[in-house]
């Protein structure tokens, strides 16, 4: 007879589903505890940082920003007023690559309403630039083909009138 209670089934199925959310994000996401340590990240998070998931969690949330103490502000902030909403900071690789990205990010509280982490999403701003850079040149491709259609327009003009002319001259 067993008399304390299994409860390893629901709290299985709420790992997992807290899991599978973390992972549903495309971009990089990661919660992080108030001391600026990494509690967990997602596989966007390893794709971006170079670095395995069980070597992110501990470290320092900072470290993995090529402009360490701006990050190590930007965690302070966010802690501090709750939020944070298009921070831009430079993700590094292992690789040396390094990403810009914009981080959003809110903190989350225990039931009696004590701050015990944040969960940071990063943008990366390659896509944000790259969709600019495409809106900006089919501007400016429309804006070629329309002056291009005038002067096509125009020059149909002066061919009629040229052919007049000609008939004109054929007349005499």
């Amino acid at each position: 007879m067993n008399l304390i209670p299994d409860n390893t089934g629901p709290m299985k199925e709420s790992e997992e589903r807290y899991r599978s959310l973390i992972e549903a994000s495309i971009d990089p996401l990661m919660t992080i505890s108030p001391d600026g340590k990494i509690k967990d990240a997602n596989q966007a998070t390893v794709a971006i940082s170079g670095i395995e998931r069980d070597q992110l969690i501990g470290s320092s949330f900072a470290g993995y920003f090529f402009d360490t103490e701006n990050a190590a502000q930007v965690y302070r902030q966010l802690f501090a007023q709750g939020t944070i909403a298009d921070v831009a900071l430079t993700l590094r690789h292992t690789s040396g690559k390094l990403t810009n990205v914009l981080l959003n990010g809110s903190v989350f509280k225990d039931n009696q309403g004590n701050i015990i982490g944040a969960v940071v999403v990063g943008r990366d701003l390659a896509e944000r630039k790259l969709a600019n850079e495409l809106s900006l040149a089919n501007k400016e491709l429309a804006f070629q083909n329309n002056e291009k259609e005038k002067r096509a327009q125009e020059l149909i003009i002066a061919n009629k009138e040229l052919a007049f002319q000609n008939d004109e001259k054929e007349k005499r």
